[in-house]
């Protein structure tokens, strides 16, 4: 009997890697991955569209009401939003630019006292072209960013007529399931928003206070670039684990070229404020909406960041909270033992 469990064992082995070997070949050989990349940037934007939906939606219902109706109230936020976008774009997208611009300047004209250890490493660098290669990345996350910033115009409009007619593009394709598995699809669809928004929620929160508490510290650190530092710190705290030390290293490093003593009173505070922030900060805006295992989060980090970048590493745990529900889905309607009676049959 338990030879031949073994036996079975060993054929389904057998079976799966020679379909994984066959698979392989198939979309080498017809580039289908070349296929499936081209569908799935196609359907991106409708991608973000659903996202901002579902983020919009408990927004939308929370202000409708009998004098205001769903449609003046989606004119009214999305009007509001491209109010803030035009802000942003008109006033400190110019201003971030010049800064940059500016802080370049100083450093090219030697403004700059920079310890002569750090310099040395700066001109060993430099002259190993790793100057060219870090300008290339950097040329590389701003090609990123204008993809991201395309699809997400195209998500935002198309989101807009979602929202306006109330065609809830899912639930309507649900009535096209059969009928005792209706209950069951709008059941995750409804836990899938509901985890949207308060993640997204969660996320403002702690980008908002995180960002206050750095003001204050780098205010007397760093009076002429405590904003940015502040600013820059907050938003790769974004990431999950690898947010702070993206965040924090590089803001150690520059105070560090300018006196080794700001250097370490900016290590102090980048260790006081992380343990404040994920000690008593996100425990509080994320267990409710967020509860998975570290592990799970760091496999999450790798994929999603492989796939959509930056963007894709700070939504990561929304994204595994989507997957962990899908699949739940999948096992409530038992799709797997379907399958296996289908390919039997077969």
């Amino acid at each position: 009997m338990n030879f031949q469990h073994c036996f079975q064992i060993c054929k389904k082995i057998m079976l799966f890697c020679i379909t994984a070997i066959l698979l392989y070949y198939v979309f080498t050989l017809f580039h289908l991955s070349h296929v499936f990349m081209y569908v799935f940037r196609l359907f991106f934007p409708f991608l973000i569209a659903l996202f901002i939906h579902f983020l919009l939606d408990p927004i939308i219902d929370y202000f409708e009401s009998d004098r205001l109706k769903r449609k003046i109230v989606v004119i009214h936020i999305y009007i509001y939003l491209t109010i803030l976008v035009f802000l942003v774009v008109y006033f400190i997208a110019p201003y971030v630019c010049n800064e940059c611009i500016s802080l370049y300047q100083d450093y090219t004209k030697g403004k700059f006292i920079i310890h002569p250890f750090i310099q040395t490493i700066i001109d060993f660098l430099d002259s190993q072209g790793a100057t060219h290669y870090l300008l290339g990345i950097l040329n590389g996350w701003t090609q990123s960013l204008f993809y991201w910033c395309s699809n997400i115009a195209l998500g935002v409009g198309i989101s807009f007529y979602l929202s306006y007619d109330n065609m809830h593009l899912i639930e309507k394709a649900i009535n096209y399931i059969p009928f005792q598995n209706q209950s069951i699809y709008r059941k995750y669809l409804k836990k899938m928003k509901l985890v949207t928004f308060s993640f997204i929620k969660s996320l403002f929160l702690d980008f908002f206070f995180f960002f206050l508490l750095c003001l204050i510290p780098f205010y007397f650190l760093d009076s002429s670039y405590f904003i940015w530092i502040a600013l820059f710190i907050s938003m790769t705290n974004l990431i999950p684990y690898i947010g702070p030390y993206i965040g924090g290293i590089p803001i150690i490093i520059y105070e560090y070229m300018i006196t080794p003593t700001s250097g370490y009173i900016a290590l102090a505070i980048i260790i006081v404020l992380q343990y404040l922030e994920s000690s008593f900060l996100q425990p509080y805006l994320f267990q409710k909406c967020i509860s998975v295992h570290p592990i799970a989060l760091f496999f999450s980090l790798s994929v999603f960041g492989d796939l959509f970048g930056v963007i894709g590493m700070i939504f990561s745990p929304l994204f595994l909270v989507y997957s962990l529900d899908i699949i739940e889905l999948l096992k409530e309607i038992h799709f797997i033992d379907k399958m296996k009676k289908l390919v039997y049959k077969i």
